[in-house]
C-alpha cells in the first residue's frame, strides 16, 4: 500500500496524518526523521512521496513549528528538518515560503550568537549606494516607504543606544494607518554606521548614534524627525523581519 492510498479523506487517512504530526511533537531533536518513518513503517507506507504535496507539506510544516517555537535554528535541528524533508519527498520548491522563513530564523539565531550577517556586494540593493570607508552592509529588506505627520497613538519600540534588544517586543504593534503619504518602495539597508534607504529616484540615511529616534512594529520601522515621521513598511511576511532587525540595531548601536 502506498502513501497516495492514505493521503486525502476517510477515518484512517486522518488517523495517519495525525500520527505522523504526533511524532514531530515537541523539541526538535536528533531522531524525529526516524520517529516519522517508524510510523510509516507501522501504516505499511513505503513511498512518502506518493502523496498530495499539501498533506506533506502539513506534516512539515509541523516540525518547523517546533523551532518556531523555540525562536532559534540551531545547526542540529536543521539538520534534523533536512532529514524531514527528504523522507516527505519535499523538493525546496514545495515548500519555499517555509524555507525563506528558516533562513530568517538561522539569521536571527546567528546574530544573538554575535555573528552578524553580511550583505553581499552582488545584492540588487547595494547597486549604486554609495557606501563609506569601512562601511559594512548587514542586513537588506524591501520596503515601502510613507510620509506620515503622526503617530495616531502607534508609537512602537523605540530602539535604544547601548540597551539590548527585548525579545519579540515589537510584537503586536502596528505601524500608523491613517494619513500617511506613500513616497515609494525600494530597499532598507542597515550598516555598520546607518540605515539607508534606496527608492527609485530618491534616498536617505539615517546615522546610527545615540540620537538616532527609530522605533520598530512588527511590520516596519518609524524614523522620527524633528517635523513629521518617515515609516518604512516591510514588504515580507515573516514575524522574524522586525526581530532581525531589533537585534541587529541593538548589536550596532553601542
Amino acid at each position: 500500500m502506498g502513501v497516495k492510498d492514505w493521503f486525502g479523506g476517510g477515518r484512517r487517512k486522518a488517523e495517519f496524518r495525525e500520527k505522523a504530526k504526533e511524532a514531530l511533537e515537541g523539541r526538535l531533536a536528533p531522531g524525529k526523521a526516524e520517529q516519522l518513518a517508524k510510523v510509516a513503517r507501522e501504516h505499511d507506507i513505503e513511498d512518502a512521496g506518493d502523496d498530495r504535496t499539501a498533506l506533506r507539506r502539513e506534516i512539515f510544516n509541523k516540525a518547523v513549528g517546533s523551532a518556531r517555537r523555540e525562536g532559534k535554528l540551531t545547526d542540529v535541528e536543521a539538520a534534523e528538518l533536512a532529514k524531514i524533508q527528504k523522507f516527505l519527498a519535499l523538493r525546496d520548491d514545495q515548500i519555499e515560503k517555509t524555507r525563506w522563513d528558516l533562513t530568517r530564523l538561522r539569521t536571527l539565531t546567528e546574530i544573538r550568537q554575535g555573528k552578524l550577517p553580511t550583505v553581499a556586494s552582488t545584492h540588487p540593493a547595494l547597486r549604486g549606494v554609495p557606501l563609506e570607508s569601512n562601511e559594512v552592509p548587514r542586513y537588506a529588506v524591501p520596503v515601502e516607504a510613507f510620509d506620515h505627520p503622526g503617530t495616531g497613538g502607534h508609537d512602537g519600540v523605540m530602539v535604544r543606544w547601548g540597551a539590548p534588544w527585548t525579545v519579540n517586543s515589537s510584537k503586536g504593534h502596528l505601524l500608523p494607518q491613517e494619513g500617511g503619504r506613500s513616497v515609494g518602495e525600494g530597499y532598507l539597508i542597515l550598516t555598520n554606521r546607518r540605515l539607508f534607504f534606496k527608492g527609485a529616484g530618491r534616498s536617505a540615511a539615517v546615522a546610527l548614534s545615540a540620537q538616532a529616534r527609530l522605533h520598530l512594529y512588527a511590520a516596519g520601522l518609524r524614523i522620527e524627525r524633528d517635523i513629521g515621521h518617515t515609516i518604512l513598511k516591510f514588504r515580507t511576511t515573516s514575524d522574524d523581519t522586525a526581530e532581525i532587525m531589533g537585534e541587529l540595531l541593538a548589536a550596532l548601536m553601542r
